[in-house]
């Protein structure tokens, strides 16, 4: 019997060799796309965390973290974390995440931390805390009344400039993300919220 090679058996060698090539495919996409994640999201750490280097991370849907920024090329990018949180994150069933913050910003960036959440190694939501009141930028309440909704965000900044803080989870359709723009020294300000990139609703702020 041990003789006998089946053709069943070469069948399944066949198949357990092709699994394997497959495997070997993704495991090789998969460092492609770290290779290709870690060689734009470089920061100079004399220089501090950019805006630009916080827009390149990518955001996944809590559903399925796959696409979103690996943590590992984040923690290479930025440094080590000012903080590190337990956070818990909903999709209709609650799941634990972990929340990085760094403070190591560049002055032009004009926030005071940002901070990444990760499910299992992967990006799912991130955000930025608005800066001090000598560093933040004031818009006048008036031109809020310049974005409508279901304006995108694009046109929103278009129309404003970037916003002094920022909240952001998930992507495309299931993305949810909140936005505010000072209005006043006195703490007041506008926050925006968007769903699959859309602006749904304006409230004021009076802090």
């Amino acid at each position: 019997m041990k003789k006998i090679l089946t053709f069943s058996a070469i069948l399944l060698a066949t198949i357990s060799l092709a699994a394997c090539g497959g495997k070997n495919s993704s495991d090789d996409s998969k460092n492609a796309q770290q290779a290709s994640q870690s060689s734009t999201l470089k920061v100079k750490t004399n220089k501090g965390i950019t805006h630009a280097a916080y827009d390149k991370i990518a955001t996944a849907n809590i559903t399925s973290a796959k696409g979103g920024t690996d943590e590992q090329i984040v923690k290479d990018a930025f440094g080590k974390p000012n903080s590190t949180s337990k956070v818990t994150v909903n999709d209709g069933s609650k799941k634990a995440a972990v929340q990085y913050a760094w403070t190591n910003l560049n002055k032009r960036f004009r926030a005071s931390a940002v901070t990444v959440e990760f499910l299992k190694g992967h990006a799912v939501g991130k955000g930025y805390i608005e800066a001090g009141l000598h560093q933040r930028r004031y818009i006048a309440k008036d031109n809020i009344n310049r974005v409508k909704t279901g304006d995108t965000y694009a046109t929103v900044v278009k129309k404003l400039g970037t916003p002094a803080s920022e909240s952001l989870t998930g992507k495309g359709s299931l993305s949810a993300r909140s936005v505010t723009y000072a209005t006043g020294k006195d703490g007041k300000a506008i926050s925006l919220m968007f769903t699959g990139d859309k602006l749904i609703s304006k409230t004021a702020i009076n802090k």
